[in-house]
């Protein structure tokens, strides 16, 4: 599986190169695209790395003008995250080229198989969730007893 993993991101890097993304940018671009005003904090939490990392991610992806961060409503401490039209665009392009790599992946694969390896790539996924979010309860729990 690491293997795998490890394989796939290089392929990333190296074909999202030329929108002058990591596979980590073009990730989290991705998923504020789908989760307009997310916090860094949140994405943090979403990505497992630390908040300085995350951070440091964000400044980055500000700089390049493809996202911007504003006050929230609830809470003026807390940034939301939000794509640019900049940000837009680049994961639109971003998901043509992640597109053509995943055909080249699965290209020898036959109709059920895909199908199959999806639904099981969404199995692991749904496991990976619930096994982070009894995680996150065990911390919440601990920091509650202090």
């Amino acid at each position: 599986m690491h293997v795998l993993t490890h394989a796939t991101r290089l392929r990333m890097d190296e074909a999202l190169r030329d929108l002058n993304l990591s596979s980590f940018q073009y990730t989290i671009l991705s998923v504020l695209e789908h989760n307009d005003g997310l916090s860094s904090a949140k994405l943090s939490q979403r990505f497992h790395v630390k908040p300085q990392t995350m951070g440091e991610m964000i400044a980055l992806l500000v700089n390049k003008g493809l996202i911007i961060r504003r006050e929230s409503d609830a809470n003026r401490k807390v940034l939301c995250l939000s794509l640019t039209e900049a940000g837009v665009d680049a994961v639109r392009a971003g998901d043509a080229i992640i597109g053509q790599l995943e055909v080249e992946m699965l290209g020898a694969f036959d109709p059920a198989e895909v199908h199959n390896f999806r639904k099981m790539m969404g199995r692991m996924l749904t496991n990976l969730q619930q096994s982070a979010i009894a995680e996150e309860d065990i911390i919440e729990d601990r920091r509650r007893r202090g």
